[in-house]
């Protein structure tokens, strides 16, 4: 006999399954993607074999431990993000599977690209402000997106849905979620406060309050978003992706030697 879905579960179910899709995106596109990237740099930049990064790497050189430090601390770092990002934005965004992820690309590149291309980092002075090299960093930044959607999509047709918050995959979901809130709040705040990521943190703040409304529409057994909300969501990601990318211009000129 089959449970009826219990419709706090489907959110929490919803959270948990942004946060394990961040987890597998993190490590995969931002660790693996990550270690890849800072080894086509060096190919591209030959001449810059042998110096050391800003963290104290040298450049060219791939060590086990160095590439598992980097795979586990960034992928994990990159996965909080992506996590707290996507369950804030998602139920925003038009389209379905891959072009969900398309349409999510310029938002994570507006977002997440500040994280990797700082003007005043002195890798791209060392790396020669090569345009190769900063268009590596952003096409990671930009592939994240559709990885999320189709990580999402994996795991809501996989995923058991909660029959009440007493059964094992309810328990699990309460767990996770409230571990994943923690984490979020904590991230969120830190945007806010942090000048060259206001952007983000706000964005995500407003979409969050939005979300939180649909949610409270679904526990009362709405199926879909009012279309004001709807509205009001795409809404301000178009204005935070806007200003996003106000703030990530300089950064770009400078990581490409033009400021």
């Amino acid at each position: 006999m089959n449970q009826t879905p219990w419709p706090g579960g489907e959110i929490l179910r919803d959270i948990t399954r942004g946060g394990l899709a961040g987890l597998v995106v993190g490590i995969v596109v931002a660790g693996f993607g990550g270690r890849l990237v800072m080894r086509l740099a060096a190919l591209v930049v030959p001449s810059a074999n042998g110096a050391f990064t800003e963290n104290g790497n040298r450049i060219g050189e791939i060590t086990f431990v160095g590439s598992v430090a980097l795979i586990i601390f960034a992928g994990l770092a990159a996965s909080i993000f992506l996590a707290v990002v996507w369950v804030a934005i998602s139920p925003w965004l038009p389209g379905r599977g891959v072009v969900r992820g398309l349409v999510a690309m310029p938002i994570a590149i507006a977002f997440g690209a500040v994280a990797l291309i700082n003007a005043g980092n002195s890798d791209f002075v060392v790396l020669r402000h090569d345009p190769v090299v900063v268009a590596m960093l952003l096409a990671l930044v930009a592939a994240t997106a559709p990885a999320m959607a189709v990580a999402d999509g994996w795991f809501d047709r996989r995923l058991p849905h909660a029959g009440s918050v007493a059964s094992p995959a309810g328990i699990v979901y309460v767990v996770l979620s409230v571990i994943g809130l923690a984490l979020g709040s904590v991230l969120v705040m830190q945007a806010i406060v942090g000048q060259q990521l206001q952007p983000f943190g706000v964005t995500v703040l407003v979409t969050g309050f939005l979300t939180l409304g649909w949610w409270a529409q679904r526990l009362s057994g709405a199926a879909t978003p009012p279309r004001g909300l709807r509205i009001a969501g795409r809404t301000i990601l178009v204005v935070g992706t806007s200003l996003g990318f106000a703030a990530l211009a300089p950064e770009l000129g400078g990581a490409l030697g033009l400021g």
